[in-house]
């Protein structure tokens, strides 16, 4: 029998005290094998020094995007004015038209920033993947290349997924030849460049004021952990302790907390061995056998 493996992340490690202090507990209590730390959050240098204390699977959550505006939005960690399309007023935009427009040496340049960034903390990434999903094309600009040209480069394999299965389930519907096409630029874009993908993936896309319940969340992990295909999977949360900062700011902090519990809970874990898993980090899973 052939075996299985399946990476368990968390994302956006870094973002806040709460979401450090949730990733932080799941890791030590073996209930993820991986995480993806935003470089340039505001608690990045407490993520990569708990990431490097414990030895933990970490990759770089490469970001265009601040997730807030204002004083809160999040600096670049490219060399002040080196990135000047990508960061109006000095800071990475929220505003996905801007990101649109920017030129694609920027991109570059930032991505390699973000990754070495984590290097002078203390911490080599073992993994690349895309916050918001601005590197896989949805946004009409073609930045997976720039990600790969860096993922080639330090060898990295990056969270994208080879079976078509995913897309029906990111989306709720089955893809249209446009998407599908994409899909295969993409795949083809990573193989050119020997750049390792997962064989397939998911993460609930529903916005939190969609889930009614912990129970709604639960059972939409439960029913599409059973749809994975291919070999090395991956599925991943973004977990938060309750009573952090931006839990009475942000909707989607709710989802988040009950994504956290869930984790918490084992259920999810447990879920995976009995459907024939093996639970594997990033650094871990045979890519290359």
């Amino acid at each position: 029998m052939n075996k299985r493996y399946l990476i368990i992340s968390a994302d956006d490690y870094g973002i806040s005290e709460g979401t450090n202090e949730a990733i932080a507990e799941l890791f030590r209590e073996e209930k993820i094998t991986s995480a993806g730390i935003l470089a340039p959050a505001p608690y990045v240098k407490q993520a990569a020094s708990e990431a490097k204390a414990g030895g933990w699977s970490t990759g770089v959550h490469w970001t265009l995007r601040s997730d807030f505006n204002g004083t809160d939005a999040w600096t670049p960690c490219a060399k002040e004015g080196h990135v000047s399309s990508l960061t109006p007023g000095g800071k990475l935009p929220k505003d996905p038209a801007v990101i649109r427009k920017a030129a694609s040496r920027d991109v570059t340049l930032e991505l390699e920033a973000q990754y070495r960034y984590l290097l002078s903390c203390g911490v080599t990434p073992d993994h690349a993947d895309s916050h918001g999903g601005d590197l896989y094309g949805i946004n009409g600009r073609l930045f997976f290349f720039n990600a790969f040209s860096l993922c080639r480069k330090y060898g990295l394999p990056f969270r994208f997924a080879k079976a078509d299965a995913f897309l029906e389930r990111q989306f709720s519907q089955k893809p249209g030849s446009a998407l599908r096409f994409g899909m295969r630029m993409i795949t083809c874009a990573a193989r050119v460049r020997k750049v390792s993908l997962l064989d397939d993936f998911f993460s609930d896309p529903r916005k939190a004021a969609a889930i009614d319940t912990p129970e709604s969340l639960k059972a939409y992990y439960a029913s599409h952990l059973m749809t994975l295909e291919g070999r090395i999977c991956e599925v991943f949360l973004h977990p938060c302790r309750p009573g952090d900062v931006f839990e009475s700011t942000e909707p989607s902090w709710k989802k988040r907390v009950w994504e956290y519990q869930y984790l918490k809970s084992g259920e999810l874990t447990r879920l995976a061995i009995e459907q024939g898993f093996i639970p594997v980090s990033w650094k871990e899973a045979p890519f290359n056998d």
